[in-house]
C-alpha cells in the first residue's frame, strides 16, 4: 500500500559525507532537502574512517606555509593517472575543492586541521605536503539525541571498549610509559572517555570519521534538512524521461517523495554486496570489505535503471586495505587495516606464503593492495621481533605495556623462538624463510634496503619511527620471540559507480545526461579512476562533487 506523497527540492540517498556535503550545501542555498538513509543511524562509510580528505590548494595549505596552485596538482594528477585522465572532471574538482572547503568552514560547524602529510607518490612532478585534511575533534555533547543515531567506528580504531583513538593520539598513547607529558596527554584523553560512559554512556569526544559526521549532522539539523533512517530507496520515479522523485519504503510502507530539482545518489556503493565484489574486485574471495552491510549498490542498481552505466575498467575498482582479522569472544569476525603503523616501523617485514618479501613494507595501502593483486597474494605474514611488538604493536596487538599474550592463546598471534621454527607455524619452507630475514637484517645494519628501498623515498620515510635512524623504517628482526600475523587482501570501499560528468549527473551509455539524476562519493565513478594521489582522496571527491550537484541543482 503506498502512504501519500512528500515533495521536496532536492533529495539525497545515502549520509556519508558526500551525501550531507550535498544536503547541507542544498540547504544553505535554500532549498528544501532530504536525506534517507537505509540504516538505523548516519554516517555510513565515512562514520568507520579516518575522515581524511584530499583537496589541493586548500586553505590550510597556505596558512601552514604550505604552497600549490590548480596547476601543481593538475601537473600530479596527470602524471598519476596516464590515459585514465579526464580534464573536465578533475579540473572541475581542482577549482571547486579549495570552495568547498571554505563554504562548510564558513557556513557549517565543520572545520578541518591540515596533517602536514606527503602525497603518496611525492617523486611525481607537482606532488605537494599538505593537500590531505582531516575532520577535527568534534563534541558529541552538540548533538543531543542525534549522538546515538552516528554509526560506530571500527572497533579496532577505539581502545577500552570504545574510546575513540584520534591520529594525533598514537604518538602519545604508545610513548605514554616512557614520557611524562605523553603520560599526562593519555591520562587526560582517558578521564574524559571515563566520565563520559558515566554521564552519557558512551564516549562524547568525537575523532575522525565520527567527528565529521557529527560536525555535517548537526549542520544539517540547523539548516532545516529533513533526515529519514531506516528509509530505503525501493526505485526512482521517472516522467517523462526524466527522474522526478522517489519511492522509498518508511514504516513499512511504500511513499513516493517528489523532487523538483533531482535526485543524488550517495548510497556508498556496493562493498556489503558479495556477488558483485566478486564481479568487481580482484581476490575478493581472498579477503572483506569493512565497508556497512547495507551497502549493496542501491545507487548503481537504480543509476542502471535510469540508464547510467557503472565504470569498470578503471586502474583500481576499490581503495585496498590489507587486513588481519580476530574473532572475540562473541564470535564476532574484528578487521584490522594495517594502513602503516606496525608493516612501515623498523623490525617488521612481510613475506608470501613461500617467505619471500614482496612489497616495500613501508608503501601506501592502495599500493600494497595493487602488488598483491598483481602479484596473486592471497595471504601473507607480516613478521617482528619482540622489541618490535612491544614497542610499535602489529594489528590488533597494541603496544606494551598492554598485555598481548590473550592475542598468542586465540591464535591471532602466532610465535616461535626461533625463525625456522616460526617458518613451520606458518607452513613455511623454514630455510627459505631463514634466508629471507637474513638478508633483510643485513639491509637493516646496512640501512639500505637493496631489494625494495624501504624508507629511502619521502613517503615510506615518514611512516616510521623518526627516532630510529639511520633508516626510520628499517631495524633488524631480531633478536626472538618472534611473532606474525596472516594478512589478506580487502578494501575500504568500492570505488567504481556510474559514469557522471563534471557536474556530478549521471551520463547515459551514449554520453547524454540523465535529466534529475546526480551520483556522488562512491556511486560516482573514482574521479582519480583508482589512481591513489593521497590520504582522502574517496572523502575530497565525495564531498566536493556533493557541494559541485547541490550548486548545479539549486541553479537549475
Amino acid at each position: 500500500m503506498m502512504n501519500e506523497e512528500s515533495t521536496f527540492d532536492l533529495v539525497v540517498v545515502g549520509s556519508g559525507a558526500a551525501g550531507l556535503t550535498a544536503a547541507v550545501v542544498a540547504a544553505h542555498r535554500s532549498l528544501s532537502v532530504l536525506v534517507i538513509e537505509k540504516a538505523e543511524t548516519f554516517g555510513g562509510t565515512t562514520a568507520r574512517s579516518g575522515a581524511v580528505a584530499w583537496i589541493p590548494n586548500n586553505p590550510h595549505m597556505a596558512s601552514a606555509g604550505l604552497s600549490d596552485s590548480p596547476e601543481q596538482a593538475d601537473h600530479y594528477l596527470r602524471d598519476l593517472m596516464g590515459n585514465f585522465y579526464d580534464e573536465g572532471k578533475v579540473g572541475a574538482f581542482l577549482r571547486h575543492g579549495p570552495e568547498m572547503v571554505g563554504m562548510m568552514e564558513a557556513n557549517s560547524v565543520v572545520r578541518f586541521d591540515n596533517w602536514h602529510s606527503l602525497d603518496y607518490e611525492p617523486w611525481r612532478k607537482g606532488a605537494a605536503r599538505g593537500r590531505s585534511i582531516g575532520a577535527a575533534e568534534f563534541d558529541g555533547r552538540r548533538l543531543g539525541k542525534d549522538l546515538a543515531r552516528i554509526s560506530p567506528g571500527l572497533p579496532n580504531l577505539s581502545i577500552l571498549g570504545g574510546m575513540q583513538v584520534a591520529y594525533a593520539d598514537v604518538a602519545h598513547f604508545g610513548a605514554a610509559f616512557r614520557n611524562r607529558a605523553a603520560f599526562l596527554y593519555t591520562a587526560r584523553k582517558i578521564g574524559r572517555y571515563v566520565r563520559d560512559l558515566l554521564l552519557h554512556g558512551r564516549p562524547t569526544r568525537l575523532v575522525g570519521g565520527n567527528a565529521l559526521i557529527g560536525a555535517l549532522l548537526l549542520t544539517a539539523r540547523e539548516k532545516g534538512v529533513t533526515l529519514w533512517p531506516s528509509t530505503p530507496m525501493m526505485r526512482l520515479q521517472f516522467d517523462q524521461g526524466a527522474v522526478r522523485g522517489v519511492i522509498v519504503r518508511r514504516d513499512g510502507r511504500e511513499q513516493v517523495v517528489v523532487s523538483r530539482r533531482g535526485v543524488v545518489l550517495a548510497s556508498g556503493g556496493y562493498g556489503g554486496n558479495d556477488a558483485m565484489r566478486h564481479a568487481y574486485l580482484p581476490l575478493a574471495g581472498a579477503g572483506c570489505s569493512l565497508q556497512p552491510e547495507t551497502n549493496v549498490g542501491d545507487g548503481l542498481h537504480a543509476g542502471g535503471q535510469a540508464g547510467g552505466h557503472v565504470v569498470t575498467d578503471n586502474v583500481a575498482n576499490g581503495i585496498w586495505a590489507a587486513l588481519s582479522t580476530r574473532v572475540d569472544r562473541s564470535g564476532r569476525r574484528l578487521h584490522h587495516p594495517h594502513i602503516f603503523r606496525d608493516r612501515a616501523f623498523p623490525g617488521f617485514l612481510l613475506v608470501d606464503r613461500h617467505g619471500r618479501r614482496f612489497v616495500n613494507e613501508g608503501a601506501s595501502y592502495q599500493e600494497l593492495g595493487n602488488v598483491m593483486i598483481r602479484k596473486d597474494i592471497q595471504s601473507a605474514w607480516l613478521i617482528c621481533c619482540h622489541a618490535a611488538l612491544r614497542t610499535y604493536g602489529m594489528g590488533h596487538v597494541r603496544p606494551g605495556p598492554l598485555p598481548y599474550k590473550n592475542h598468542i592463546r586465540n591464535g591471532y598471534l602466532k610465535t616461535a623462538a626461533t625463525i625456522p621454527a616460526l617458518a613451520q607455524r606458518l607452513g613455511i619452507d623454514p630455510a627459505v624463510l631463514d634466508a629471507t630475514v637474513d638478508r633483510f637484517n643485513g639491509f637493516a645494519r646496512d640501512g639500505h634496503d637493496s631489494d625494495f628501498n624501504k624508507g629511502e623515498d619521502a613517503y615510506t620515510a615518514e611512516q616510521g619511527d623518526p627516532q630510529h635512524q639511520p633508516n626510520p623504517t628499517l631495524g633488524p628482526v631480531d633478536p626472538g620471540p618472534f611473532y606474525a600475523v596472516e594478512i589478506r587482501p580487502g578494501e575500504f570501499s568500492t570505488i567504481n559507480g556510474l559514469e557522471t560528468d563534471a557536474s556530478a549527473r549521471v551520463l547515459n551509455a551514449t554520453g547524454e545526461t540523465i535529466a534529475g539524476l546526480y551520483a556522488i562519493g562512491v556511486d560516482a565513478n573514482s574521479v582519480f579512476r583508482g589512481a591513489y594521489p593521497g590520504g582522502g582522496a574517496s572523502i575530497g571527491p565525495g564531498m566536493t562533487f556533493g557541494y559541485i550537484a547541490a550548486m548545479h541543482a539549486a541553479s537549475n
